[in-house]
């Protein structure tokens, strides 16, 4: 697929055609999102242009155009169970029925559940960070992240995708603004889901130009 979008500095970042006009609309305003300043923060949920990222079935020309997480605020129960871990230990002295037992075991077995709560934190973190939703100039990319040795991964070309909606239920999504992302196609994995993904009316719409642009490379014959 050809380039969107030329950025401010001249160096060709998305899906279009440079010095086109198309629909009356100029490619400098195709591809909105495309436009926004690439996201450096390497824990950030939405990601733009990514630089220095690849993934192991990328294409040679493939770029990655996007890079989604779960909205850091889903987070929060299970930073709030690890909080009480931690608090846990430090209420042991006011427990007088513990007294009797040996300071050595008592120090191994707080050694132990900090072992434990390093465990829980840093496993709820992987499948935070690993649990990832790409979309390239070609394509939609569903990583699953379960374990260190353990992930799925599940991808449709964006010419199969037939349908794209979103759904935001609840206070909470509708403050923050993130919500889940249901894509149909015609693949054999028929139906994706980017669960509470941040900004999803602009991921939505950005697909959907995807789409728009991909019908006009099979029309034009410049497919890829």
């Amino acid at each position: 697929m050809p380039d969107v979008y030329v950025d401010k500095g001249g160096e060709k970042m998305g899906v279009s055609v440079a010095g086109e006009k198309r629909d009356g609309r100029d490619p400098a305003s195709y591809a909105e999102l495309m436009r926004e300043a690439r996201t450096k923060n390497p824990f950030a949920a939405f990601v733009v242009a990514p630089k220095h990222l690849s993934f192991e079935t990328q294409e040679k020309e493939e770029k990655i155009l996007l890079l989604l997480r779960r909205h850091p605020l889903t987070n929060v129960p299970w930073i709030l169970v690890a909080l009480v871990m931690v608090v846990v230990p430090l209420l042991l002295p006011y427990f007088s029925s513990l007294a009797f037992l040996p300071v050595r075991l008592v120090a191994v077995s707080v050694v132990a559940w900090y072992l434990l709560v390093f465990g829980f934190i840093f496993e709820q973190f992987l499948d935070w960070y690993f649990n990832v939703y790409v979309i390239t100039d070609e394509r939609i990319i569903d990583f699953d992240f379960y374990s260190l040795i353990y992930k799925r991964v599940s991808e449709a070309k964006i010419d199969k995708i037939e349908d794209v909606t979103f759904e935001m239920t609840g206070v909470v999504r509708s403050i923050f603004n993130f919500g889940t992302i249901f894509i149909q196609t015609a693949g054999e994995s028929r139906e994706f889901e980017f669960e509470d993904t941040p900004r999803p009316q602009k991921v939505v719409k950005f697909l959907n130009e995807l789409i728009l642009e991909e019908e006009r490379e099979q029309v034009e014959g410049r497919v890829r």
